[in-house]
């Protein structure tokens, strides 16, 4: 017997005739096929949970019943513990054996998701597996894709090498050591002009969806590919340690405790959130997680770009709604919207130019969000510093008009997560200080892990020899989630990590691109104040500090406040060490010989 699971479920039976499956048979055969032989009692309680243990063995009994008629056999034996018939083909089988034969060539051959397309809200325990198996398959793939292009590379197979980096792209299209494999491919093969657009785009994808730069390694390798002409086949360089799944995507939540109970006691006062934090502090992972553990999450955003276009934000966010809600505008509702997606209209109505024709789209979409969001407990709306004026003055009116539906609990309460460090518009300082101070939203701020924490985060990683150094990771990081990440990403990368912590670690990974990006949002006054820090390191002052930039101290404070609020600077020192590793690294070198010339001075007058 034939079955698929991935992309399209269905079966063929003794006939020959396809046969489509309902979305609890087609669960019944992926689990079958993944996990081998289950107890009817578990399969049965995985997909009826709400159901009395008799009514759901009873359910299984008919679903396989009707398969039985429609396939004109049985796809399953076995008595209290059900499988799949021996000899059954089912392609995600095969996938499997394919990636752990270290083929993907022949895993991609089978394309789509495990179940695309099926929800499973009704069945926490087996929606949970489902999400599980679809990254851990997704992971398996990446992974042996990975080690084909290295043993192509090392074999100097560059053509074949290169279309794996390519589809490897296709699967992540952020990452940007494979956009580095990419450029080095095209250049080893002459092909000098594919290289430079690789970058091109790499330096595109990373600003729409990072808002950061490219790594110092990508610009360099920019930089030679630019200056040199093609040239012969490079051996290629050894193959990186792979790297645990759990050191990329940490199963533990570490360090939340205080986080997790204000947003409990939000949500007992049906209460909307405010949740803020610096960059890479975890805000979203954890928004996502507690809005999950509340029932049916749906999850909009806004992005980098979006302020250049009036309603950008939320014409993205209600498009995916209208895709993935079911729900159809009609009517005057629908025209309405038009001006915003007008893809719904054959004539769509023109952007809004009038106070009464703005009033009436945000009547619209009120009335269409109404509808869609009914069967929904929790809406996220993340990354909103990113957002466009219209439409953080239209998700003030939602939050106004759904105010008391949502403490009835008749609408699903909303949680921002935002990054306030990075606003730098009065219009929105004083939007986020009206809708806290009124008490529209409650504030939760999420600090930094402490050493405790970040143990805790490393030991869930499972690699011992990180948990070793937890202390030094702490310090070097500043307890920021994503920078503890890719710390140990870093560290363990390199080859050589044997449980003792570098002397100096310049900042790996996402790490350097994300605190220049702050760095760069910074005034002028602030950044020189920031590099006397790093030059000056642990020994400052504000007298030093005044007599380096020849300025009274009290012109000190303003860009000294800055630093404190955009959690550069904290007491006498940054808040990581890896800002001062960034601004050291960034400096010109004749800038830092002047402040080295000046620190010295001024230490020199007053160690007399």
């Amino acid at each position: 017997m034939e079955i698929r699971v991935l992309a399209e479920a269905w079966a063929a039976g003794a006939q020959g005739g396809r046969v489509e499956l309902e979305r609890k048979s087609a669960a019944l055969l992926a689990y079958l096929a993944l996990e081998g032989p289950t107890a009817r009692w578990k399969l049965s309680g995985l997909l009826w949970p709400e159901s009395p243990e008799a009514t759901a063995r009873g359910n299984l009994r008919q679903l396989l019943k009707r398969l039985r008629e429609q396939l004109g056999e049985d796809c399953t034996e076995g008595r209290d513990q059900l499988r799949l018939r021996e000899g059954s083909q089912v392609d995600v089988f095969q996938v499997r054996a394919a990636l752990q034969q270290g083929n993907p060539t022949l895993a991609g051959s089978f394309h789509g998701e495990l179940l695309e397309g099926f929800l499973y809200d009704d069945c926490e325990e087996l929606a949970g597996w489902l999400d599980g198996w679809r990254m851990k398959l997704k992971r398996q793939g990446r992974e042996a894709l990975e080690q084909q292009v290295q043993r192509l590379e090392r074999e100097r197979r560059y053509p074949e090498a290169l279309d794996g980096a390519l589809r490897l792209l296709e699967l992540e299209p952020t990452a940007e050591a494979v956009y580095r494999q990419v450029m080095h491919l095209h250049h080893v093969l002459g092909n000098r002009p594919a290289a430079l657009k690789a970058y091109r785009r790499c330096q595109e994808v990373l600003k729409r969806e990072l808002n950061v730069s490219p790594e110092t390694a990508t610009r360099e390798l920019a930089r030679v590919i630019e200056r040199s002409e093609a040239e012969p086949a490079l051996p290629s360089p050894p193959a990186r340690p792979a790297i645990r799944w759990s050191v990329l995507h940490p199963p533990v939540l570490a360090g939340r405790e205080r986080e997790w109970a204000l947003m409990e006691e939000a949500w007992a006062a049906r209460a909307p959130m405010f949740v803020d934090g610096e960059s890479g502090i975890g805000k979203s992972r954890l928004v996502k997680e507690f809005g999950n553990s509340r029932g049916r999450c749906v999850t909009i955003e806004a992005r980098p770009g979006d302020r250049r276009l009036p309603f950008a934000t939320h014409m993205r966010s209600l498009r995916m709604l209208v895709r993935e809600s079911g729900v159809r505008p009609q009517g005057w509702v629908r025209r309405e919207l038009s001006r915003i997606i007008p893809e719904l209209e054959d004539a769509p109505l023109p952007p809004v130019s009038q106070p009464e024709e703005r009033a009436r789209l945000f009547s619209a979409i009120i009335a269409f969000i109404r509808e869609a969001l009914r069967d929904v407990d929790v809406l996220v709306f993340d990354d909103g510093q990113y957002v466009d004026r219209d439409s953080a003055e239209l998700g003030i009116q939602v939050h106004a008009e759904f105010r008391e539906e949502m403490v009835a609990g008749r609408f699903p309460l909303i949680i921002n997560a935002y990054r306030t460090s990075d606003v730098r518009d009065e219009w929105e300082k004083q939007l986020i200080h009206s809708v806290i101070d009124s008490g529209l939203m409650v504030r939760v701020p999420v600090g930094r892990l402490d050493t405790e924490a970040v143990r805790q985060m490393l030991r869930g990683m499972g690699e011992p020899a990180l948990e070793q150094v937890a202390e030094k990771i702490a310090d070097y990081t500043g307890g920021n989630p994503l920078f503890i990440v890719e710390t140990a990403r870093h560290l363990l990368r390199s080859g050589d990590f044997d449980g003792a912590f570098p002397s100096s670690l310049p900042p790996p990974g996402k790490v350097g691109a994300i605190i220049e990006q702050r760095l760069r949002l910074r005034s002028d006054e602030a950044l020189r104040l920031a590099r006397v820090f790093a030059v000056a390191r642990t020994d400052f002052s504000a007298e030093l500090a005044a007599h380096v930039l020849e300025v009274p101290v009290d012109q000190l404070l303003a860009p000294w406040k800055e630093l404190e609020e955009a959690h550069i600077f904290q007491g006498r020192w940054f808040v990581h060490d890896a800002v001062a590793e960034v601004l050291l690294a960034t400096m010109p070198a004749a800038i830092q010989e002047a402040l080295v010339a000046r620190i010295a001075d001024y230490r020199r007058r007053h160690e007399r």
